[in-house]
């Protein structure tokens, strides 16, 4: 690739910061090293220090760098400037060293109300929400790691007082630090659910395939059989009042990372990984990719029954009749034909060995989508051919955990509005996001009330 602008007129482009020219050429400053879009707002250089490049490869191979500020790489590989910039600039970001949201924008850079736009937007929280998750998961993980007293641990990741960590340890985590420690000795994990937690919506979830496999709902409780680290393990979550029992039946084997597995499997399928209106997540996340490859322009018990065919297949034996989702690799290993004859078709079949073999070689890592930003989890996914819309949308609600997300070309969602507003026909993708709009930013929420046909809440007051 060559330039086809003159080198004058690209300097006064440059100077003019003139956005039309984003990725039509690229600005290298020998003196700092670097190489910027046309438009970056960095102090412009001096003309004689100002080489250009067709591409950012051209630019990384002469030796630069890329501008921390306007993002060339980012803005080539089609991520918005904004979220680049903002997304590195928070990974560079010392959680345990930052005491409040006020001293996370003063580190960012940004005004309070930009940061908590870029939040809203980008990760679909509040920075407060975002800074007491990081500062409690590295609690811990310390505290089932360590011999550090409850105090020790607090002050390491950043709380100013026993206190602030107790309660805010409590509202993350729905245990205190000392029966989290404690849960491997007791051999159970003691949750606490919120005030006002939708019990009957979470029952309904968890029921929705009465012939399940891999997990069996009783009177009072649920039976799963999930993978911790360690190996397969039958789970029972039974319902105390407002407690909620988490019971492996082999507690003797678990270490600590597998009680913070646990933790968060359990934490996922009640619908407890959000801060405000639950919403039940599928437990294991590949499990979660299954599901949406099986339920493509199929009903639902259709979806039921191919995936209980590929568990009987090669989900592994967890004990009482159970089985545990079949992992990445299982399903990586099955042919296309051994496939077609759960019956998958050939582009659900190929589809669902390209994201296990993905999964496997650690090219899809589903744990760090749902951790990174909205935009990057929908963009990542759109890539996979045979991903469509409702595919990623449903990723995004069910395994992901986006609070915000509304899968507005779902038959199923739309029925259900058509119901609920008396319409004399189903209401169109954008007629489904705009009847959802009201609800936000809990839309995911409303969605699944809407998916089991239960009455929604009156629209949130607050906006993270």
């Amino acid at each position: 690739m060559t330039v086809t602008f003159t080198r004058e007129f690209m300097l006064e482009r440059m100077f003019a910061g003139d956005a039309a020219f984003d990725g039509l050429f690229y600005t290298g400053v020998t003196s700092t090293g670097i190489y910027c879009l046309p438009s970056c707002r960095a102090r412009k250089p001096l003309a004689g220090n100002v080489v250009f490049h067709p591409c950012a490869a051209s630019a990384r191979a002469a030796g630069l760098r890329a501008c921390r500020r306007c993002q060339p790489d980012a803005f080539q590989a089609g991520v918005p400037v904004e979220e680049a910039t903002f997304t590195a600039a928070l990974a560079r970001v010392d959680v345990p060293g930052v005491g409040s949201v006020q001293a996370l924008a003063r580190a960012l850079n940004l005004s309070g109300s930009a940061l908590h736009r870029l939040f809203r937007e980008q990760f679909q929280c509040r920075p407060a929400d975002w800074l007491t998750r990081r500062r409690v998961e590295l609690a811990a993980a310390r505290l089932l790691s360590s011999a550090d007293t409850a105090a020790q641990v607090a002050f390491a990741v950043g709380f100013g007082s026993l206190s602030a960590f107790g309660a805010q340890f409590r509202r993350v985590m729905h245990l205190t630090p000392q029966a989290l420690r404690a849960a491997a000795r007791a051999g159970t994990l003691r949750l606490t659910l919120p005030a006002a937690y939708p019990l009957e919506l979470v029952r309904r979830d968890l029921g929705r395939d009465p012939l399940g496999v891999t997990g069996l709902v009783g009177e009072d409780g649920v039976s799963f059989a999930w993978t911790l680290p360690g190996g397969p393990q039958v789970v029972t979550v039974q319902f105390e009042g407002r407690e909620v029992r988490v019971q492996p039946a082999r507690p003797e084997a678990l270490s600590g990372p597998d009680w913070l597995t646990l933790h968060a499997l359990a934490e996922r399928a009640l619908g407890l990984r959000g801060l405000s209106r639950p919403v039940p997540l599928v437990p294991e996340f590949f499990d979660g990719l299954v599901w949406a490859v099986v339920g493509q322009q199929v009903t639902f018990r259709q979806a039921c029954t191919l995936r209980r065919r590929l568990v009987d297949r090669c989900g592994l034996p967890a004990g009482d009749g159970l089985r545990a989702p079949p992992t990445a690799q299982a399903v990586a290993a099955l042919t296309p034909a051994e496939l077609g004859s759960l019956g998958l078709t050939g582009a659900r079949a190929a589809l669902l060995r390209r994201l296990a073999g993905r999964v496997s070689r650690g090219e899809l890592d589903l744990a760090a989508l749902a951790r990174g930003t909205v935009g990057a989890a929908r963009r990542t996914l759109l890539a996979v051919p045979g991903i469509g819309p409702w595919t990623a949308e449903y990723v995004l609600l069910r395994v992901l955990g986006f609070p915000d997300i509304v899968p507005a070309t779902d038959a199923a969602l739309a029925a259900a509005l058509r119901r609920a507003h008396g319409r004399p026909a189903r209401p169109t993708p954008a007629e489904v996001q705009r009847l959802l709009d009201p609800f936000a930013p809990h839309r995911s929420h409303a969605v699944l009330r809407l998916w089991h046909a239960l009455p929604i809440p009156d629209p949130p007051g607050d906006t993270p």
